[in-house]
């Protein structure tokens, strides 16, 4: 920038624009450049009106080019060369205006650096790292990416606290098959599965053995989406040692037995021995149940069986007595009945000595030990859970047959840290046996009452060494319940004051849907059944004859 001075001395080099340039800079004013004493006499008349028409004719031009510019910088020259502008008011609010935009574009631009170092920063952290993380989200506590830090820290913390590896995972998985609040539980399983190995808590070859020790601990929806997606192969199945019929029957999506929901009933009309089934869902009482009846109704242990086509529960025990065939193939365990209903299934068994045993057996409604429990604890029941509670009172208390009677308690090996709405089969059985005792179902006319251990295949014995282990399993992991059967049986003079343990096995079962038959439980337990029932002799004269062995 020249001086004053020099201004003065070279005005006439200058243009008018020039001039007018230097004026509104503060270089120098009009008067002090119409004063001959300053410029010689050198700033022409011609000149001086040049710069004047500018100054006083520039204002509109000089405020389209600021309002063009849209900058702090246009707007403060209008209003530096413009004192007496007339829109400089406006100049004003519109200076203010561009020195927010401004300032947010600046902002912009740092978040976008911050962002970028961020990003960058997220990109190399090691996330299975305690201490990459809470250093990330330290280092950028405003980073999109800090919020996902805590979460992964916290999931971490958690995993350590609960476990990880694949005992928790099959824990988890038995959680999720019993809570009622998942509704896509074979969904949620393979997610939990597959985000298990891709945070590195299990390999796929820790799952794999698990599956090879236990074919059972997911369903064959599970293992089809697994084997989907490309998880396991038909080479895994082989290296793992799962029979390739099995494998066969999950690509073929063999599919279960349905059955609706019957009408309920209030009271047992028939004339015969009411046999009972109790257990939690889950427990394996249907399946165990529609084993005994298929070996009831194949020939071999009875001659034959008649089934009475009035019984509510007619259809439920057909569909139950043909699931099951001691022939090597392959079937398909039936589909979970409602946990609210009980079904009731009248039949006769003819004996090889020929007597005839009417029989009823009753399926009871798997919710209701929990129904039991919460009327006890004084929980709210819903509408199906006091149906089914009302429909055990009705049969057992208020309408109560004259019948003898028996039950069985289905209770699955290896469960008991399975939970169920937060409790474990244990804690149901003892809430049931509560009720049992303050209503006095089993102090009249009860000529047994039998523990039937499911899938005590797990076990890996036989014979006196399997009977052994049941009793110690019963007595040590369901004690109060065992104790109070138990005294039951010895104030009511029931199976000779002794609960009768009975080991009960499918036989083969695979991915908890198929099963290879072996009926020499189920077989055992008809046996138990002829051997505990009334009789009757066959022919137009005979009498019933009553034989229990207390």
């Amino acid at each position: 920038m020249p001086s004053e001075q020099a201004i003065f001395d070279n005005i006439d080099q200058y243009t008018a624009e020039d001039l007018v340039k230097y004026i509104r800079e503060g270089l120098t004013s009009y008067e002090r450049l119409c004063n001959p004493s300053n410029t010689y006499g050198q700033f022409s008349a011609e000149k001086r009106k040049q710069v004047l028409d500018i100054m006083q004719n520039s204002d509109e031009p000089d405020w389209n080019a600021a309002c063009l510019a849209n900058t702090v910088e246009a707007y403060q020259t209008y209003l530096n060369d413009h004192q007496d502008g007339r829109h400089r008011d406006e100049a004003r609010k519109r200076k203010q205006l561009a020195l927010a935009e401004q300032a947010n574009a600046e902002l912009q631009q740092a978040q976008q650096q911050a962002y970028g170092e961020s990003e960058q920063a997220w990109a190399l952290v090691d996330k299975n790292s305690k201490d990459a993380l809470k250093q990330y989200a330290d280092n950028y506590p405003k980073s999109p990416f800090a919020d996902e830090a805590r979460n992964i820290l916290r999931q971490i913390q958690l995993d350590e606290f609960m476990g990880v590896g694949i005992e928790a995972l099959k824990k988890r998985i038995k959680d999720i098959e019993t809570d009622k609040r998942v509704m896509q539980k074979e969904i949620t399983i393979v997610n939990l599965i597959l985000d298990e190995v891709d945070r590195k808590h299990i390999t796929k070859d820790d799952f794999l053995e698990a599956l090879k020790q236990d074919h059972n601990i997911v369903n064959s929806g599970v293992i089809r989406s697994l084997f989907e997606k490309n998880f396991i192969t038909l080479d895994d199945f082989a290296l793992i040692g799962i029979d390739r019929a099995f494998v066969e029957a999950m690509l073929r999506h063999d599919m279960p037995q349905q059955f609706q929901v019957p009408i309920p009933i209030s009271s047992i009309n028939r004339e015969s021995t009411e046999i009972y089934f109790w257990g939690i869902p889950s427990s394996g009482k249907s399946c165990a149940l529609g084993a005994i009846l298929s070996v009831a109704d194949n020939g071999r242990v009875a001659l034959s069986m008649s089934k009475d086509n009035t019984c509510q529960g007619y259809g439920y025990m057909i569909r139950l007595a043909t699931l099951f065939n001691d022939d090597g193939n392959i079937g398909v365990l039936p589909e979970g009945t409602s946990i609210y209903s009980t079904y009731e299934m009248g039949f006769n068994l003819h004996s090889h000595d020929k007597y005839v045993h009417p029989i009823t057996c009753i399926d009871l409604a798997g919710e209701l030990v929990r129904c039991m429990y919460k009327y006890d604890a004084h929980e709210d029941l819903t509408q199906e859970e006091a149906a089914a509670l009302q429909t055990l009172t009705d049969v057992m208390v208020n309408n109560r047959s004259g019948n003898r009677k028996l039950h069985f308690f289905v209770i699955e090996y290896g469960a008991d840290d399975r939970m169920y709405e937060g409790l474990a089969q244990r804690q149901y059985l003892d809430a049931a046996l509560q009720y049992i005792n303050r209503t006095k179902i089993f102090q009249r006319d009860t000529d047994g009452i039998y523990l039937l251990i499911s899938k005590v295949d797990k076990a890996k014995l036989h014979g006196a060494e399997l009977q052994a282990e049941l009793r110690r399993y019963i007595t040590e992991r369901y004690q109060g319940f065992y104790n109070g059967v138990l005294n039951i049986c010895k104030q009511n003079q029931i199976n000779g004051g002794e609960v009768g343990i009975v080991p009960f096995s499918l036989g083969e079962v695979c991915f908890q849907d198929y099963c290879r038959f072996n009926a020499n439980a189920a077989t055992a337990v008809v046996r138990l059944i002829l051997d505990r029932t009334g009789r009757k002799k066959t022919g137009m004269f005979s009498s019933i004859i009553n034989v229990f062995r207390r």
